[in-house]
């Protein structure tokens, strides 16, 4: 496994080739997001497990969806459960390895959490937990400190994340050396990845504006069957975008999981 360096305008190139992607399979993808969007709400629904259960599934449930992605991009066929590849427990699966991921997904996100708490008394953790009281009143500039806090110490996080799930699940990398890999091709193409990030951020924005638009022309009744459906797309086309950056960054895929 080697990571490349790509130019910084493959970034943009990412952006459009995801909404390609999607435009040629766009049913089966999204059918696929739809699952995974209703398997991370069902896992969260159980009491303080609902907390963290998410965050130890994503990574598997994520790789599994990329692999939808792969799929459709060779024009191969796959099924919505094609997000469950990653949870087969079958010999030489990658399922303890992106269990692992999910484990230090949860600890450190909770960690973050838990580091804002000085910071504003708690506040922002009441809040991101579901536990402030209506009406309770909430210190402005505390809580955006506290933020700040979070999102220091979540950033890094996203990078081992980044990759970490492929790694595993493609590579049969160990996870310690999946996330610190992810850190390494991240960091390595942090142009591309700059550009990634501020293109998709202008299309967002973009597009936020044109469904607001169409939906100040619709009925109040209707508005919702404008605003779910583009959230959908906006999701699988971001994950379709995904997997061209792993292609070009990193290569050769040594393992086939399907």
């Amino acid at each position: 496994m080697q990571v490349r360096r790509v130019p910084a305008l493959a970034g943009w190139r990412w952006v459009t080739e995801g909404f390609a992607i999607l435009a040629a399979s766009p049913m089966p993808l999204i059918a696929s997001g739809i699952l995974m969007i209703f398997t991370l709400l069902v896992l969260s629904v159980p009491p303080v497990l609902g907390q963290f259960l998410p965050l130890v599934l994503s990574p598997a449930l994520s790789f599994g969806y990329l692999q939808a992605i792969r799929r459709a991009q060779e024009g191969k066929p796959h099924a919505p459960w094609t997000i469950f590849s990653g949870l087969r427990p079958q010999p030489g699966s990658p399922m303890r390895s992106l269990l692992v991921i999910g484990l230090v997904n949860a600890t450190a996100t909770a960690l973050a959490i838990l580091a804002t708490a000085p910071v504003d008394g708690g506040q922002w953790l009441r809040m991101l937990t579901g536990s402030q009281a209506q009406g309770a009143p909430a210190a402005a500039v505390d809580t955006v400190y506290a933020a700040f806090v979070f999102l220091a110490l979540y950033a890094p996080l996203q990078l081992a994340l980044w990759y970490a799930p492929l790694f595993a699940g493609l590579h049969r990398t160990p996870p310690v050396k999946s996330l610190f890999f992810s850190i390494v091709a991240v960091w390595r193409n942090k142009g591309a990845f700059l550009t990634y990030f501020v293109s998709w951020f202008v299309v967002a924005i973009g597009i936020a504006v044109l469904i607001q638009v169409l939906a100040a022309l619709l009925p109040a009744g209707l508005r919702t069957l404008v605003l779910a459906p583009a959230f959908l797309l906006m999701m699988a086309a971001l994950y379709c975008s995904f997997w061209p950056s792993y292609r070009d960054v990193v290569e050769p895929i040594a393992v086939d999981s399907l």
